[in-house]
């Protein structure tokens, strides 16, 4: 049930040390966010299964928390095994919700790279914000459209601040992370039930990429020259003041 695009810490194999790294990684962000919001009322957009929204909802129990998300399945997940008081789920369009009060604080990470329009995206965040709230929001910013066929743009920290200047949104604290890659398995072809993390096979993937898109070797090669092989997050607090 562990993929690419998410993660389901309920039916993890703990033995999968990758995968729970990967996992502590989200969590971290979501921590972050945590402690940066304000207002009473959050949105969670793009919760997936729910896991994080449940963080916010039990770190910030003054606050009321509304998870959203396109898949009803990761929805009916999050309702059955991650429902707090003060929390709710909806299935929607993230680029079309809307909300007539508006949030004090909106919270969106590892979404954007998702999105086929990102611009419009955050349009629609910045219309869902009241006024005087934040957004706190991250994306990677190292190539990742090799080796993550769910990604549809790459960001540097400087295309990510530009979604959010257009509203006057300017970047405040900010939370970088590295992730080392994991090689090994990167070529296995074997069956699902004795794969060793989530990633496992994904060298064969990015090979074909590269027969596509011959160039996209270039920026990754820079990138490694610049960064070593690893994988880095940005997560930032975004508002007017």
């Amino acid at each position: 049930m562990h993929t690419l695009e998410r993660i389901y810490p309920l039916k993890m194999d703990e033995r999968l040390a990758a995968d729970q790294a990967t996992l502590d990684l989200h969590m971290q962000r979501y921590a972050f966010a945590s402690g940066l919001l304000s207002g009473e009322r959050v949105l969670d957009m793009a919760c997936g299964c729910g896991y994080g929204s449940a963080l916010l909802a039990e770190q910030n129990p003054d606050k009321q928390i509304t998870g959203i998300d396109i898949d009803p399945e990761a929805i009916a997940y999050a309702q059955a095994n991650y429902q707090r008081d003060n929390l709710r789920y909806l299935c929607a369009n993230a680029e079309t919700f809307a909300d007539s009060l508006g949030f004090d604080s909106i919270v969106s990470l590892e979404t954007i790279e998702h999105l086929p329009n990102p611009q419009r995206l955050v349009d629609n965040y910045a219309s869902l914000l009241a006024k005087g709230g934040r957004i706190i929001a991250s994306v990677p910013t190292t190539p990742t459209l090799d080796g993550n066929p769910h990604h549809l743009h790459d960001f540097s920290p400087r295309s990510f601040y530009a979604l959010f200047r257009r509203h006057g949104l300017t970047p405040k604290e900010r939370y970088e992370q590295i992730q080392r890659w994991e090689f090994s398995g990167l070529f296995k072809k074997g069956k699902k039930e004795a794969r060793e993390h989530r990633s496992e096979g994904v060298g064969n993937a990015v090979l074909g990429y590269y027969r596509r898109h011959p160039l996209y070797l270039l920026k990754r090669l820079f990138s490694i020259l610049r960064y070593g092989p690893s994988n880095r997050y940005l997560t930032c607090r975004f508002s007017a003041d």
